[in-house]
């Protein structure tokens, strides 16, 4: 399982971070921006392939073909990243838009297909690397300013924004989950609700390590940038990213171990 765990894990982040990335448009922040996340895409996804290789044929095919549709996004998330240099914009944004859609099948399609209920822990992957995606993007952004300090408060409030209202879309998620697989009088409902409900030490690990602290803090995350404050908001969205990293990551073991999107 730790195997599959670091697979997902490093293709959730690549995937989430290539995803919002045009959020702000390459005009208004720079190609350095672009470049460094387009590499970093690339030396997660090589890390995720890379423990694909090490699991060999202990993996179930859904994992290997994850794998190589991964791969494919690997090299379009390459080509992407180079093409910034070439501006050539039909070819950027074709590069773009491919490793996309097959980092989008890789992370939401085949490591959930077949399973019980599968489409809900397809929308729970996509929700959750999309929220890792963002608090990267906004705490990386916090610290460019360093670099371009005359550079305008529009894309961290973009790239914060987007942050705030993921993490209340996974709090709604997983409240919703929690009924559909444990039930409303908290009998459990599904075999899945009873694993579920095996694992409460890890539930409330999660929740008060992946939920509340960042909901916590969205509040004054929100209120700093709006001041234009960006090192104390880099400061506070540093601390929302480990707490959020660390969550998703508990999430993640919990929805392999259960069979619940958590």
């Amino acid at each position: 399982m730790v195997l599959k765990i670091g697979f997902l894990y490093f293709a959730f982040i690549a995937w989430g971070c290539l995803t919002l990335l045009p959020l702000v448009v390459l005009r208004e922040i720079g190609q350095g921006f672009y470049r460094f996340f387009g590499f970093l895409c690339v030396a997660l996804q090589t890390l995720a392939i890379g423990l694909a290789l090490m699991a060999g044929g202990d993996w179930e095919q859904n994992y290997k073909t994850a794998a190589i549709v991964l791969g494919v996004s690997l090299f379009f998330t390459l080509c992407f990243t180079v093409a910034l240099r070439i501006r050539r914009q039909w070819f950027l944004w074709s590069c773009f838009g491919l490793a996309v859609i097959s980092g989008l099948a890789a992370i939401t399609y085949f490591p959930w297909v077949g399973q019980d209920r599968w489409l809900f822990l397809a929308v729970h992957a996509l929700i959750t690397a999309l929220v890792m995606g963002a608090v990267i993007l906004a705490m990386m952004l916090g610290h460019w300013y360093l670099v371009t300090p005359k550079l305008s408060i529009i894309p961290l409030k973009r790239y914060s924004g987007s942050y705030i209202l993921l993490t209340v879309l996974t709090t709604l998620e997983l409240v919703l989950n929690y009924f559909l697989y444990v039930g409303w009088d908290n009998e459990p409902v599904t075999l899945a609700g009873q694993r579920w409900m095996g694992e409460i030490m890890f539930v409330l690990f999660r929740v008060a390590w992946g939920i509340l602290p960042p909901l916590g803090m969205a509040y004054w995350i929100w209120e700093t940038v709006r001041m234009k404050s960006t090192q104390s908001a880099t400061g506070i969205l540093y601390a929302a990213m480990i707490c959020t990293m660390i969550g998703e990551g508990m999430g993640l073991y919990l929805t392999l171990a259960t069979g619940v999107p958590f």
